[in-house]
């Protein structure tokens, strides 16, 4: 996500993602596939998590969620383009079961984000005011997984404020929410230090030190601007190296998922 390339290929060895190691590829994966696949996840909760995953939308309500207006053929096109390259990707997901050894692979599957696509394009719409639309099918084993509710919550008004690293950091931290430990009554902290492989999960490119804690810390003040949730974000110094340190009130932490409208 963010000012990078859009990669054909992701991989995120993760055994807590449904127990599964995950690679993605055959399709540009980018921030704005990120922001549509979020927002069909949020529709999908707000019209009553349906069984068979499927959405229908026009590409003015994506227009005005992502950018805040309805635009125009510019961004019907990017609309279009994400929508067809979450289409296109398929996930590998390589079961992994604890073994008296570790971990050991326990075969694989491959599955699709989306399993079927439908668009109206504006122009051959049967009503015009309605700018065209989508008709979207989540596949099933990712409805199964949102109803079971095996998911961490993000806010979507949040989100759509963000924007590379800060987009970024916003999700690294709600994937962490359960990381967050007491330091008094009333506030816990998450701690996380800055080394390259942070630097690297979060898209930090600098090769300065001083140059990759300074984008850090603009992140963290972007995502505070936004996100009241938090009482406290920064870099802070620890020892022989810098951690960034979160904090949040222990009362009001909880963002609950979307319900019906």
């Amino acid at each position: 996500m963010g000012e990078r390339a859009a990669l054909h290929s992701v991989e995120r060895p993760d055994p807590e993602l449904l127990g599964f190691l995950a690679s993605a590829r055959d399709a540009p994966l980018g921030e704005l596939e990120f922001d549509v696949l979020a927002w069909l996840i949020t529709h999908w909760f707000k019209v009553g998590r349906p069984s068979s995953g499927r959405l229908s939308a026009t590409f003015g309500d994506l227009a005005r969620s992502l950018y805040g207006r309805k635009g125009g053929g510019t961004q019907y096109e990017l609309i279009r383009n994400a929508l067809d390259n979450l289409y296109a990707v398929s996930l590998d997901l390589v079961l992994v079961k604890d073994g008296p050894d570790g971990p050991a692979l326990k075969g694989s599957r491959r599955k699709r984000i989306i399993q079927t696509l439908e668009v109206r394009d504006p122009d051959a719409s049967a009503l015009p005011s309605a700018g065209g639309g989508v008709e979207v099918e989540l596949a099933t084993w990712l409805v199964q997984q949102l109803d079971a509710r095996t998911i961490t919550a993000l806010s979507w008004s949040v989100i759509r404020k963000l924007s590379g690293v800060s987009k970024r950091l916003a999700v690294y931290l709600a994937a962490h929410d359960a990381d967050f430990s007491p330091i008094t009554r009333h506030t816990e902290r998450y701690t996380a230090e800055l080394d390259d492989a942070l630097y690297e999960e979060l898209g930090v490119t600098a090769s300065r030190d001083r140059q990759r804690r300074a984008t850090v810390a603009r992140a963290l003040a972007r995502i505070a601007k936004h996100d009241g949730r938090y009482s406290s974000l920064s870099v802070e110094p620890a020892g022989g190296s810098f951690v960034l340190r979160a904090e949040r009130p222990i009362e009001g932490v909880l963002l609950p998922l979307p319900t019906a409208e």
